[in-house]
């Protein structure tokens, strides 16, 4: 294919248990209302999407946007990073918390942003785990976290963003085991026994889980949130302050915030980044600024 359309929707059909695959005429309808010169291209596989994104850049197309969730912006987001074109977000996945932390959460609102687009570079983040480098636009975890993801992509039911969530954690609570961890921030070292580890560009994950509270897309730095050792009790006496952003103050809670991190742990432990699986630890996460040029609402917390 020669030349594009000045927008093109990657859609990635199986997003959300199948939702993005029941709006794309939708989508396709409201840009052309709206007078929008568009293509959708329909993705086969998360490699695929990457490569059509790419594709799209390379073709001339102004804005590239995702249709689907956390994974989906992933994909796109890393076939557009050293192009010129600018990513949009479309969301149509179960949680949707990078679409939401730009202002794109509703997806009538989000493709009038592409039709009248507010562009801003945003910081991404590149990460190294075991043998594998990518990049990543929101938050990954380690330890139960990414082994919540590993039970929630498992599971045949949908209980939404949010339900899956809390389904997966209890499911994995009952035989998880906390991690030694060893953590670099900007040089500074600290050794634990820890529950998970996130580092972060966004706020939220998990659908509308703050974990990283205080996070900004644009301000050059990662985030950090380690949850020390906890009984079964306790850790869920203390999970229902993550939808409001408040465990930064439980006393088994470290944030710490840097450009670079480093980690390891004493088994074998998974990163998820963007809901998901990349490799094991080790793991290196270094903030690239302004990376991607990105479609956002100009009154969303994340990229103020």
């Amino acid at each position: 294919m020669t030349g594009s359309a000045p927008v093109v929707v990657v859609a990635n059909p199986t997003a959300g248990r199948g939702k993005s695959g029941r709006v794309i005429g939708k989508v396709d309808v409201l840009l052309h209302d709206l007078g929008v010169a568009h293509e959708i291209r329909v993705s086969e596989s998360a490699a695929d999407m990457e490569s059509l994104a790419a594709r799209a850049a390379a073709d001339g197309a102004e804005i590239v946007a995702a249709l689907g969730g956390d994974g989906s912006a992933n994909c796109v987001a890393n076939g557009l990073l050293g192009t010129a074109a600018a990513f949009a977000m479309l969301p149509a996945g179960r949680g949707d918390d990078f679409a939401k932390a730009i202002g794109a959460g509703k997806l009538e609102a989000a493709v009038r942003m592409v039709a009248s687009p507010n562009i801003q570079p945003i910081d991404v983040v590149r990460l190294v785990a075991g043998a594998t480098e990518r990049h990543y636009v929101n938050i990954a975890g380690a330890g139960f976290d990414s082994d919540v993801n590993e039970t929630a992509n498992s599971m045949n039911v949908n209980l939404g963003g949010t339900g899956t969530y809390v389904a997966a954690l209890l499911k994995t609570l009952r035989r998880f085991s906390p991690a030694r961890f060893g953590i670099v921030v900007d040089g500074e070292s600290i050794e634990l026994s820890a529950m998970l580890v996130v580092v972060g560009n966004g706020r939220a994950y998990g659908g509308g889980m703050k974990i990283l509270p205080e996070a900004s897309l644009i301000d050059g730095l990662l985030d950090v949130c380690v949850v020390e050792e906890l009984s079964t009790a306790a850790f869920l006496r203390a999970f229902p302050r993550v939808f409001r952003g408040t465990h930064t103050t439980h006393p088994k809670v470290r944030m710490l915030r840097g450009r670079n991190v480093k980690m390891e742990a004493d088994r074998r432990v998974q990163v998820y980044a963007d809901g998901e699986r990349v490799g094991p630890l080790p793991g290196i996460f270094e903030i690239v600024p302004g990376a991607l040029r990105v479609v956002v609402r100009p009154d969303a917390e994340a990229v103020r």
